[in-house]
């Protein structure tokens, strides 16, 4: 393949799996197997936190990023013990000792001290009724990271210290991880204290006093500012990602057919949707999704997919991607503090959902929010769930894709798309159509690709567009003469966008279809 891949290109592309693909987020099994044990007898510490932390507790372990955090000659018992990185590379936490001949108010006001000599706010503090253990909430308002700190200091003079952050737009979705990580700690042999391990805040939450109006003598908090109205923030506050489609047939049989945009990772605060969209789909006889994800809970399902997953016995990436593109993909996971080896036995087209969902994950988004994820969990008593596809067939057009060149665009998205990815998702909040059209197929005409590049593109849009909404069409226009009642179809937001899309197709067949206006 030609190595020299436009930059635009790449970003498109990779943005592609987010509106595209269903399987590509919410259905990708759990891939990374990592540390997330920690046990270290001399200091009497142990943790057992869930699977998708990974502990690093060395400089030669850590990705480049915090390197800065572990002194080259630092011992197995010197701080910070570990530093844990999240599956979804958007939440970290540390752990460290320390000694302190004092109370815990005086430790609270010199740690308040070096929060603040950062650039650092804080928000909130607590402390348990027994002065033994507290913690306390801060942020970087220029950087947009949100921290939390617990402490507890012990008989012996040491403190146990175990903090976590992220990125603040992301913080409430992160909360109940953090809270188990924390829950998750123990000591061994604590003086005046029952024998053997125990948690070291257990209960904390219900020790804490509720004093986060004045705080802890001696330490200012910042003030906090409430959210704001984010539609009211978008070029048509009334633009919808819903359609109607209407016909005579539909008008005779009594039915009704709705068409959502959707995309399948999210955030909390996407939720609720519109009023509109809302009762709209409240109302739904049949809802439809591209593939129906209760099947990804099958056993069976999720073996075959792991399976495909996985090359032929005997082979590695070595054998079917060239020696440049496994070396950027060794550089990528290095950076991540991922050992490549563990993966090299996966297809390509593996990694790449490996790789995107990483990515989308790292910026907050996750498939739990997706709104595939959302209207499950909503869904009305009386609705029946149909699907357009079914998780094999969306693995079989991975698998048709150039394993090649896909995965080489999802290497160089992975770095440099991150903006791109939220003036998308942006976009797509206000469901602002015409820009996030031109953002995700405008490029696919670039005169400027070789002949052999626009092949590959055109190949590309066949396998996971054209195709599939020619399919997708025939479907959703059988509903009309179905079995009666408001079918609210639910399909990555590509499909309805750009030439040949559903709605395109639709139309052709004689539908009305019509974008629905929210109220302003």
């Amino acid at each position: 393949m030609t190595r020299v891949i436009k930059q635009s290109i790449v970003c498109k592309c990779g943005l592609l799996l987010v509106l595209l693909l269903g399987l590509s987020h919410w259905a990708l099994p759990q891939a990374i197997n990592t540390s997330s044990i920690y046990r270290n007898d001399s200091v009497g510490v142990r943790g057992a936190l869930a699977p998708q932390w990974n502990l690093i507790t060395s400089r030669e372990q850590a990705p480049d990023s915090l390197k800065p955090n572990f002194s080259a000659d630092k011992g197995p018992d010197d701080s910070p013990l570990f530093i844990g990185i999240h599956d979804s590379q958007q939440l970290f936490i540390r752990l460290l000792t320390e000694t302190f001949f004092d109370d815990l108010e005086a430790y609270a006001r010199v740690l308040a001290q070096g929060i603040q000599s950062q650039g650092l706010e804080i928000l909130s503090t607590s402390m348990a009724a027994d002065s033994t253990a507290m913690q306390i909430d801060y942020h970087h308002p220029e950087l947009g990271l949100r921290f939390r700190e617990r402490v507890s200091i012990l008989p012996d003079s040491q403190v146990i210290r175990m903090a976590a952050w992220s990125s603040s737009l992301t913080w409430d979705t992160y909360t109940s991880v953090i809270d188990n990580a924390f829950a998750a700690l123990e000591l061994n042999d604590v003086v005046n204290a029952s024998p053997g391990w125990q948690t070291v805040w257990a209960n904390l939450e219900q020790r804490l006093l509720s004093i986060e109006i004045d705080g802890i003598a001696g330490i200012e908090l910042a003030a906090q500012s409430g959210p704001g109205d984010k539609r009211a923030l978008c070029a048509d506050p009334t633009s919808s990602m819903l359609w109607r489609v209407e016909s005579p047939v539909l008008q005779g049989n009594g039915s009704q057919i709705y068409l959502f945009g959707s995309i399948h990772v999210g955030k909390p605060e996407f939720y609720p949707l519109a009023e509109e969209i809302e009762n709209t789909y409240q109302l739904a006889d049949y809802l439809v999704f591209e593939v129906d994800p209760n099947s990804v809970s099958d056993p069976a399902v999720l073996m075959s997919m792991q399976t495909r997953g996985m090359l032929p016995s005997g082979q590695t990436m070595a054998d079917v991607v060239s020696s440049e593109v496994l070396e950027e993909f060794r550089r990528v996971m290095g950076n991540m503090g991922l050992p490549a080896d563990n993966f090299m036995t996966m297809q390509p087209w593996f990694l790449t959902l490996m790789l995107s969902s990483l990515q989308m994950n790292s910026l907050g988004y996750l498939p739990e929010y997706g709104l595939e994820s959302y209207f499950l969990a909503q869904k009305p008593a009386q609705a029946e769930i149909l699907e357009l596809e079914s998780i094999q067939q969306q693995i079989g057009f991975l698998e048709a894709l150039n394993a090649e060149t896909y995965l080489a665009y999802t290497i160089n998205t992975f770095e440099s798309g991150n903006e791109e990815i939220e003036k998308l998702v942006g976009a797509w909040l206000c469901a602002d159509k015409a820009p996030l059209t031109e953002m995700l197929f405008a490029e696919f005409e670039n005169t400027e690709l070789s002949a052999a590049e626009q092949a590959e593109m055109e190949a590309l849009m066949g396998s996971l567009y054209t195709r599939r909404n020619i399919d997708m069409a025939d479907k959703i226009a059988d509903y009309a003469s179905a079995q009666q009642g408001t079918y609210f179809v639910v399909i990555g937001s590509a499909h309805l966008l750009g030439e040949g899309s559903v709605v395109e197709l639709l139309r052709e067949k004689r539908f009305q279809v019509t974008p629905v206006s929210l109220s302003p």
